[in-house]
Formats: C-alpha cells, sequence, structure tokens
C-alpha cells in the first residue's frame, strides 16, 4: 500500500503510544496496581486502537481502492471488499 504520508505518520504514531500503552498495563498488573485503574488504561488502549483502524481503513479506502481498480478489478469487486471488510472488522 502506497499510503498518503501524512496519514501513513499518524497511524504509526498511534501504533507507537498504543505500545507505550500496553506496556504501562502490563507494568501496573505486574506491579499489582488499582483494578480500577488498570481497567480504565486497558479501555484508553481500546479507544486507541479503534482509532488507529480507522486511520487505516480510511487510507484503504482512499488508496487501495484506487490501486485494485487500477490493477483490474472493478470498483464494484473493490468497494464490496472494502464494505465487508469494514462490517467484519469490530470497532
Amino acid at each position: 500500500m502506497k499510503a498518503n504520508a501524512e496519514n501513513k505518520k499518524k497511524v504509526i504514531n498511534r501504533l507507537s503510544r498504543l505500545e507505550g500503552q500496553i506496556r504501562g498495563v502490563r507494568h501496573m498488573i505486574e506491579e499489582g496496581d488499582d483494578c480500577e485503574k488498570i481497567v480504565t488504561q486497558l479501555s484508553a488502549v481500546h479507544s486507541a486502537l479503534e482509532g488507529a483502524t480507522k486511520l487505516a481503513m480510511a487510507e484503504f479506502f482512499t488508496i487501495c481502492l484506487s490501486e485494485s481498480v487500477e490493477k483490474g478489478e472493478s470498483q464494484d469487486q473493490a468497494v464490496k471488499r472494502f464494505v465487508s471488510l469494514l462490517l467484519n472488522t469490530k470497532l
């Protein structure tokens, strides 16, 4: 995928923050931190992952769709594939 440089950077930055958040949650669990704080952080991780997923999907729709058509797939087939991906993605 030839991602837009700005969107690629946004997704990578979000994934980097997610890595840090996950390490932080693991450390909280290892140290026996308060359950409420751990669950709050896990919820934040979930929301951050959802945001990264949405950005990546938007990139797929704008870039990969046109790439698929350039490679010979009909626009209708490519859109159906995207809709299927969207419907099967748990956000």
